[in-house]
């Protein structure tokens, strides 16, 4: 019997980490602490990344989305795939309502820039602008989803191909947008669960998009939710690495 490729041993990984979320709290840290260890080796060589896509002419010709995807695996619990960025190209600011993400930067340069909702920042913020009457108070409709929102920017990420993998988790850096450097740059993506999957918190996951609205204090901001930009669409291209719907995964 062949040994299983590095890919599936990462989505067998994510698997296991995911799907013990809720029956098995206590196992998720180390869980997740060994994806992301599995993740931080992963190369383009592991998913067969076409190498075409690195070639800035490519992006040139006026019919190519700014932003190619490939789709690994998806199924209730969480989905894998592959983002392609063009030269200096961006994914825009947007949401993971309650969702983890991992992303491993596989060719080029990503910057992440990165927010969080409902920290002490923002909450001090939200509370004095209230009282103060300077402020609407923002919507909050039942699927968690914001017409404004108050977020706050946690830290603006650099990554390459050597970087360790970037981590969001359900209240902590979920909200970013990112952009590639001077080149085009592709990374892995992993989340959990996936966007339009219900549960008792949520109907249905949407991927909301937002503009900065205002700047009202140090690192806090307000966040307008807009409809996704018209410069952003994006193209398909199948998946050529090892397979991974064995193992019974797809089921």
């Amino acid at each position: 019997m062949s040994k299983p490729s590095h890919i599936l041993n990462v989505l067998k990984q994510a698997l296991i980490t995911f799907t013990t979320t809720k029956h098995k709290a206590e196992s998720f840290p180390l869980n997740l602490e060994a994806l992301i260890a599995l993740l931080d080796k992963t190369t383009a060589e592991h998913v067969n990344f076409p190498r075409q896509f690195l070639n800035p002419q490519l992006w040139e010709h006026p019919d190519k989305a700014p932003v190619s995807c490939i789709e690994l695996f998806e199924d209730d619990h969480l989905t894998m795939g592959i983002f392609i960025l063009k030269p200096n190209g961006k994914l825009p600011l947007h949401n993971h309502p309650q969702m983890h993400g991992l992303i491993k930067v596989i060719a080029g340069q990503v910057k992440i820039v990165s927010y969080s909702l409902n920290t002490d920042k923002t909450q001090e913020v939200d509370n004095k602008s209230f009282q103060d009457s300077t402020a609407p108070m923002p919507f909050k409709p039942k699927a968690g989803n914001y017409s404004i929102v108050t977020a706050e920017l946690n830290e603006i990420t650099i990554a390459g191909v050597n970087s360790p993998p970037c981590v969001l988790e359900p209240n902590y850096k979920n909200l970013h947008e990112i952009q590639s450097l001077n080149e085009p740059a592709a990374f892995l993506d992993i989340l959990a669960p996936p966007y339009g999957y219900s549960d008792a918190d949520y109907d249905s996951r949407k991927c909301s998009y937002y503009n900065k609205l205002s700047q009202v204090s140090s690192d806090v901001f307000r966040l307008q939710e807009i409809r996704s930009p018209l410069w952003y669409w994006t193209d398909s291209h199948p998946y050529t690495g090892p397979d991974l719907y064995e193992a019974g995964l797809s089921n």
